[in-house]
């Protein structure tokens, strides 16, 4: 399964509120630690966020939150994904022994991100 998402930078809220409604305390912290990054950060999240929601084939009406898909780096800067809530049930029961590889990108006007479960 493979979901992707592409967004221009100047359609995304870059409000706090924007912001705690769909990341998580770690993801926060990491999009306020560059300012001048801050909106480019919001976007290319909701992006990775929008694209899990995508290969793991869940709308609206699945229950799935933004907060249940948390994204983090590790110190390669690589981008990882972990599951949380309704979205990990879903991807025990149905994807179990798999993982989620997820590819994202931005620029000064676009964000773009890719998720594809192996």
């Amino acid at each position: 399964m493979i979901g992707i998402d592409l967004l221009e930078v100047d359609r995304i809220d870059e409000s706090d509120a924007f912001l705690e409604k769909i990341a998580r305390e770690e993801e926060i912290k990491y999009v306020k630690s560059s300012q001048t990054m801050r909106r480019q950060r919001t976007t290319a999240l909701f992006c990775v966020k929008e694209a899990v929601m995508k290969a793991l084939e869940m709308g609206k009406d699945s229950g799935v939150v933004f907060k249940d898909i948390e994204l983090y780096h590790l110190s390669n800067g690589k981008p990882e994904i972990k599951l949380h809530g309704k979205a990990l049930e879903k991807f025990d029961k149905f994807f179990k022994y798999k993982k989620i590889d997820v590819s994202i990108s931005h620029t000064n006007s676009m964000a773009i991100a890719i998720a594809m479960i192996i």
